[in-house]
């Protein structure tokens, strides 16, 4: 099912009809992420549109959808807006284009009625809770997922050790919110461990604390079951087993902390390290700075291996991995920032020894990913004459587009409506247009729609095609990064002849001989 939200914005502006120069309407649609392609989104309202509207558009308005590749209107009922592609909200970010993903996933556009009209729309893809949380390991037992840690008896009491996150496609409030113990007779209700749960940038993170003195020789290993739950309560079990192993000498310590002074001995097992890198940088890059481990013990001891914690969130391996040997972070995926990725990755890093039992310290990497002035604006021309033209995009090179106007028209008849927008942000993301110099043709700013501009296209003077049948100017876009980005579009307005001109003879008379007719139908001349 699906609801709708309608608001309409109007602003008049004298001297041209006021529905087709004032203030686009916003048309805002909330569909569920699961709808079927060919599935009704909703209909555009006349009567909504046009409630304050005088001489707006009549019943036989149509309407064209600027971008296509989501959602169009149906060519059997033309003000019913359609699914037209597969809604995959969770990894789609194309559709998710507006900022606030996961927790909220818009996708905006821009409708032109037949009459001239503007409307802004934008679509909100509600998540559904259709997921329960799992935990992905191939370790399963009576349908429960199978999770195993190791700790030191000796640890001290308020010792904190990661434990693995439970997936659950969903997102937001619908994804994982909360970890707990179950306590039931089959497992250990008294050992001594308790849960405890944050929620971080990439997700709710959970802890085993331990809460009572541990002995190897007389309980060697502890069975808990815990739960992952999620916004709407559904419940995901798994069965932990927790080892109790003997003591090792030395545990690693990251060196970037060696200096520090330590509080106390959680802060020393776990300390914070941050790294910011461009959105650029290649696939397979290694990052400029990462955190290195060391061990005072000898031998095989003292080596370490490098991995991310058990708790870390799929989106950081999917995004990123770790050398085991050196501890070195590359770039698994691109990190496109004007795309929908990620500005903020955290995450732990764990550095474990080869001794028996092993030992481990642990670090939070903060990655903070910075945008680049690697787009230029991108330009789409949508002409009001559709009959020969078909929009087309630039982005960083020059551009072609054909648009029609009648030689009748008069002065002030809208040509094209223009849309400009840049993926970057910032400065960055900020743009100027300019129209070449002409004087047949000016360009109006019309509105700011999100990070989308409109412009539109107006002829200024009587075109007659007969003494000039195309008129051409060059639209530029420049952003205002550093070095600035241009886009340009060369607009080609071909004049469409009108019949205004009636037969003419070349001379007022005209004298001829005939001989006499002989015959019926002859040629006089």
């Amino acid at each position: 099912m699906f609801s709708c939200l309608l608001l309409l914005l109007t602003v008049g502006i004298t001297g041209l009809p006021e529905w087709i120069l004032s203030t686009p309407a916003i048309v805002t649609f909330v569909i569920d992420e699961n709808l079927p392609v060919g599935s009704e989104v909703g209909k555009i309202s006349l009567d909504a549109i046009t409630a304050d509207q005088r001489d707006g558009p009549t019943a036989g308005t149509t309407f064209t959808l600027q971008d296509t590749s989501y959602f169009d209107f149906d060519p059997h009922q033309p003000n019913s807006l359609i699914v037209k592609s597969p809604l995959d909200r969770d990894t789609d970010r194309k559709l998710c284009s507006e900022g606030g993903w996961p927790e909220v996933c818009s996708w905006s556009g821009v409708i032109f009625s037949s009459d001239g009209r503007l409307l802004s729309l934008r679509i909100v893809v509600r998540d559904v809770n259709d997921n329960t949380p799992s935990w992905l390991t191939s370790q399963q037992h009576d349908g429960l997922a199978q999770l195993q840690i190791s700790i030191t008896e000796n640890c001290p009491l308020g010792t904190a050790i990661d434990l693995p996150l439970a997936s659950d496609p969903d997102v937001g409030s619908n994804s994982v919110v909360n970890y707990e113990r179950v306590i039931q007779e089959a497992v250990d209700h008294r050992a001594p461990f308790d849960i405890i749960c944050t929620k971080e940038p990439n997700g709710v993170r959970y802890k085993l604390v331990v809460r009572g003195k541990l002995d190897r020789e007389t309980t060697p290993l502890y069975k808990l079951m815990i739960a992952a739950i999620d916004g709407g309560g559904n419940r995901g079990l798994a069965q932990l087993t927790v080892l109790i192993a003997d003591e090792n000498d030395n545990r690693p310590v990251f060196t970037h902390m060696k200096m520090k002074e330590i509080q106390s001995d959680l802060d020393e097992q776990q300390t914070e390290f941050t790294i910011t890198i461009d959105e650029d940088l290649p696939v397979g890059s290694r990052l400029p700075r990462y955190p290195v481990a060391t061990d005072d013990d000898e031998g095989d001891f003292g080596k370490i291996t490098y991995s991310f914690a058990i708790s870390v969130a799929e989106v950081v391996k999917r995004d990123f991995r770790i050398d085991e040997v050196t501890g070195a972070i590359f770039i698994r995926a691109p990190l496109d920032y004007d795309t929908g990725g990620l500005t903020h990755y955290q995450f732990v890093v764990v550095a474990q020894d080869h001794g028996i039992p092993p030992l481990t310290a642990s670090c939070k990497v903060i990655i903070e990913v910075q945008d680049r002035n690697d787009n230029a604006p991108i330009i789409t021309v949508t002409p009001t004459i559709t009959a020969t033209m078909t929009s087309l995009k630039s982005n960083e090179k020059h551009e072609k587009t054909s648009l029609q106007l009648l030689e009748n028209a008069p002065s002030g008849s809208l040509i094209a409506t223009i849309t400009v927008h840049d993926p970057d942000s910032g400065e960055n993301g900020k743009f100027t247009c300019q129209l070449g110099k002409i004087d047949s043709l000016r360009l109006e700013f019309l509105k700011n729609l999100g990070k989308l501009s409109v412009y539109q296209l107006y002829s200024t003077l009587p075109l007659d095609r007969e003494s000039n049948p195309e008129v051409r100017v060059t639209l530029r876009c420049r952003d205002h990064g550093v070095p600035g980005r241009v886009s340009t579009e060369l607009l080609m307005v071909n004049i469409s002849d009108v019949n205004d001109n009636a037969p003419m003879f070349m001379n007022h008379r005209y004298s001829f001989q005939v001989r006499k007719i002989t015959h019926f139908k002859a040629f006089l001349i």
